[in-house]
């Protein structure tokens, strides 16, 4: 007499299944989390991930809400300090997306509303969501530091072409970050150098 074959009671890839044996129809067979068997794709029987399917899309919809408007009055200040020179650190300016939102920023604006009569700056725009640096470090939006701006400002606007192409989606704990490096001092006087973003606040539908 013959042994049983015994089959793995796993979800198997497509192009390893046993012959003969569909995966709707493979003994013991356990849906992963988020994933569901859907009739036939392309002539065989297919799991279809619910996150690529449903979820993910959803961000198309969410951009067109609009919950609140994103201006200057979100912006803030990295203050370089009265006496502050060249190789001393400067706090970095820091905008946080409250929990629970999402926000699509269209323009990043940088200047320095009142310049110092002697230290002046560099500046560079750091981005929480972006890959990280070799080192950890939330990645800067600028391939290299950007001279002092003056009164500026400095506009990026994010959809254009040479830009990213598109605004910026940031969810709840994402942040951007105004670091400066002092290029000239000492400094004269405590000055502010300025973020400001503009866009909007859509509606959560993706996490």
């Amino acid at each position: 007499m013959g042994k049983d074959r015994l089959v793995e009671k796993v979800i198997l890839p497509q192009n390893v299944q046993p012959q003969g044996i569909e995966a709707q129809q493979m003994p013991g067979l356990v849906q992963a989390p988020g994933n569901y068997p859907l009739g036939v794709f392309k002539g065989r029987s297919a799991i279809f991930d619910l996150d690529l399917l449903v979820n993910q899309p959803l961000v198309l919809v969410e951009k067109t809400y609009c919950r609140d408007r994103i201006d200057s009055r979100n912006g803030v200040n990295a203050t370089v300090p009265l006496a502050a020179d060249v190789g001393d650190p400067v706090a970095p300016g820091e905008i946080v997306v409250p929990a629970g939102e999402v926000w699509y920023i269209n323009r990043l604006s940088v200047g320095c509303p009142v310049p110092d009569a002697a230290g002046t700056c560099s500046y560079n725009i750091l981005v929480s969501s972006f890959p990280k640096t070799a080192t950890g470090a939330d990645k800067p939006y600028l391939p290299a530091n950007a001279p002092d701006p003056g009164v500026g400002p400095d506009d990026y606007d994010l959809p254009a072409q040479g830009e990213l192409g598109e605004e910026l989606r940031l969810v709840g704990g994402d942040k951007l970050s105004l670091a400066l490096t002092i290029t000239a001092g000492p400094f004269v006087a405590i000055t502010n150098y300025r973020l400001n973003i503009w866009g909007r606040k859509g509606k959560l539908m993706v996490t």
